[in-house]
């Protein structure tokens, strides 16, 4: 029999409102390190390995981002910066097999561009034809990848090893949170204003079937064993619980909002009285699961057998995405 998953040691978070990145250790719940980032970083994805995690730099307001920020999270620092040149507002980020380069998605150029990490440089970019092209998640063999569109309604598949378009299809008004089933059978897409999740082929991307969710579905993401997937509804405070078999919806998680700790932030006033649930990470062992409260600068750690949350642990401000990673003691 395999050896079972070995749990994470510790988690990356993420803070848009400071441009940092807050390493925290899991066993003591303390923050152990905070790394400069840059401006209004939005998503980052750590390396297989652990030794290295890259953020992207989304930009505030007006200013758009231009950068990526390497992470070594063995010795807690800011590595380099990686200067995208022309290209503006990267958001989703994924490591690709090879350990080398990184795709990641430029939303005001409607494009997901590789990267390779260790030169600093864009090898090339992929155009979606999409507006907002905003988030992406990778296939297992690394050959395709999949974006969310939001200003089109719209997901794409890319080819990336004939850096080609193969298709894309209307999935709704604003599809954000995504990701792919463990079997790689099926891509599912919520669409945080028609507040519904879609499960498409992944192959065809022909729409099978949708189900309600909360509020503002923002994050999407399974369980390693594919029995389950969660969406992170950030106006609603919740996490919608789904079981995979028969695709319906099997609970919810919510997230009280602590008005001692609450802080206006980035969404808005739309988000009054909610403690704005974001980036969801999952162990490799599926017991656990993280849910950034952007809301809060805290970051709740939720037992997935009770479906209760066990602990708070503080972030920086405003804290998004996040990375699960286990580092040698």
């Amino acid at each position: 029999m395999p050896a079972a998953p070995a749990p994470a040691t510790h988690l990356v978070v993420l803070n848009k409102a400071e441009a940092s990145a807050s390493l925290l250790e899991l066993a003591s719940g303390r923050v152990v390190a905070t790394l400069p980032v840059g401006e209004g970083p939005h998503e980052v994805a750590a390396r297989a390995d652990a030794r290295l995690a890259v953020a992207a730099n989304y930009g505030t307001g007006p200013a758009p981002g231009r950068s990526l920020t390497v992470l070594d999270l063995v010795e807690r620092r800011a590595l380099r910066t990686i200067d995208l040149g022309r290209y503006r507002r990267p958001h989703g980020i994924a490591w690709l097999p090879d350990g080398r380069r990184v795709v990641v998605t430029v939303e005001a150029d409607s494009a997901v561009l590789v990267v390779d990490v260790e030169r600093g440089v864009v090898e090339r970019a992929l155009s979606t034809d999409q507006a907002g092209t905003h988030m992406l998640v990778v296939a297992p063999g690394g050959d395709r990848v999949y974006t969310a569109n939001l200003g089109s309604g719209s997901v794409t598949l890319l080819d990336l090893a004939r850096g080609t378009r193969v298709r894309t299809t209307t999935t709704g008004r604003f599809p954000e949170a995504m990701d792919l089933s463990p079997d790689g059978r099926t891509l599912w897409v919520a669409d945080r204003v028609l507040e519904k999740v879609t499960r498409l082929d992944a192959t065809t991307l022909d729409t099978l079937d949708s189900r309600p969710t909360g509020k503002f579905p923002n994050r999407l993401k399974f369980t390693p064993d594919g029995r389950t997937a969660l969406v992170s509804n950030a106006q609603s405070s919740t996490v919608g619980v789904y079981a995979v078999d028969g695709f319906r919806a099997d609970g919810t998680i919510a997230f009280a909002i602590d008005s001692a700790l609450a802080r206006p932030q980035m969404l808005g006033a739309q988000m009054r009285g909610s403690a704005v649930p974001l980036g969801i990470v999952v162990d490799a062992t599926g017991a656990r699961a993280w849910v950034a409260l952007a809301a809060m600068d805290r970051i709740a750690e939720v037992d997935l057998r009770t479906r209760a949350v066990v602990r708070l642990l503080a972030a920086g401000r405003e804290p998004d995405g996040m990375a699960l990673v286990r580092l040698a003691p």
